[in-house]
């Protein structure tokens, strides 16, 4: 099967993440997907960006959620990655959906930065507002919903049932929150594997090697699931992750990523 390839947060690698800039640059290579971070303000608007504070990406301080979309806006989204970005404002989620419609063939991985262990019901608000326009602009042929909590996960299992693809991780310990982990997989249609192991006090190492063993991508194929991953590309590791059942391929170098898949015979250019 042929790798699909996702640009995460936009062409990321050159252009400052989750911004319009990176989409449209983005959506200029030969790719099947972008990945996106949506979070909701504290006047109730989605936005884009990563991190739960601006800290990061912007000129900013402060946690997303205790923002209105006028501060957020009032923002410079892309001085932090160099002074020919400056200017650049966090964009709306509503302006990458206007974005998308002139690109019905690009899919969208959707991932929920709202978690409940972190705001409660304001999380699930966010949820509800992010599907409820992706309803209203027919994308949900061409997304998947990727949440990091296994508790927000659950709520939309529990909803909407298989309408959405939903999108996990594994292993198990790296989805948070209160849920059934004992059925947390049957809820899924795709999952992201991390080399990650866990310390008895709950702390998380980072392996070097970012891929995993070929039997944790036989064990996610053999629920009926995809397995995806996502790792700076070398042309040894994306040989190895495709010999090893991947089939989604998350990079921010969605470019040279292309390059590498086209020249190994495993992703054709179009």
């Amino acid at each position: 099967m042929s790798m699909r390839l996702a640009a995460h947060r936009g062409f990321s690698e050159y252009y400052p993440e989750n911004t319009l800039l990176a989409f449209h640059e983005a959506l200029k290579l030969d790719i099947d997907m972008l990945e996106i971070d949506l979070h909701m303000t504290a006047d109730g608007e989605i936005i884009m960006m990563h991190d739960h504070e601006v800290d990061r990406t912007t000129n900013g301080k402060g946690l997303i959620r205790e923002k209105t979309l006028l501060e957020i806006r009032q923002l410079d989204a892309g001085a932090w990655m160099g002074e020919q970005f400056r200017g650049l404002k966090v964009p709306t989620f509503r302006e990458f959906l206007e974005l998308m419609k002139d690109h019905p063939d690009i899919e969208v991985n959707v991932e929920l930065k709202d978690y409940p262990h972190h705001s409660g019901q304001f999380a699930y608000d966010s949820c509800d507002k992010i599907l409820a326009m992706l309803e209203e602009y027919n994308m949900t042929d061409r997304i998947y919903i990727n949440t990091w909590s296994g508790e927000l996960g659950q709520y939309i299992y529990n909803k909407h049932g298989k309408r959405y693809r939903l999108h996990g991780y594994y292993p198990m310990f790296l989805n948070s929150g209160e849920f059934d982990r004992e059925t947390y997989y049957e809820k899924l249609f795709c999952v992201c594997l991390f080399n990650r192991t866990q310390n008895p006090d709950g702390s998380v190492n980072r392996l070097p090697d970012p891929l995993m063993k070929p039997e944790d991508y036989q064990y996610i194929a053999s629920l009926g699931l995809e397995p995806w991953a996502c790792f700076t590309p070398t042309a040894e590791r994306l040989k190895a992750a495709h010999d090893m059942g991947v089939v989604g391929f998350t990079v921010n170098d969605a470019k040279l990523a292309g390059e590498i898949l086209n020249d190994l015979d495993i992703r054709k250019f179009k």
